[in-house]
């Protein structure tokens, strides 16, 4: 029973944080801390962000930050 609510919450932690990048202007950097309005667990925030990186909805520039571009071509080609 605790697995399966670990696992709900993660999903809602993850909605609750899509919703909240898609209002995010373009361009926009941004870190684990934006999310703190959001959800009190920095953990479970980390790790959604590192999955979104990872999946390519958002592109990671360092150790915590993110970045939200139109599209990872578009972050690619302003890099190059």
């Amino acid at each position: 029973m605790l697995l399966f609510l670990q696992k709900e919450l993660a999903m809602l932690v993850t909605e609750s944080m899509v919703l909240t990048i898609d209002r995010l202007p373009k361009e926009y950097i941004f870190t684990y801390e934006d999310f703190a309005m959001v959800v009190n667990q920095k953990e479970a925030v980390i790790k959604a962000l590192n999955r979104m990186a990872k999946s390519g909805k958002i592109a990671k520039l360092s150790k915590g930050k993110y970045y939200k571009a139109e599209t990872l071509k578009e972050l690619i080609k302003q890099i190059s």
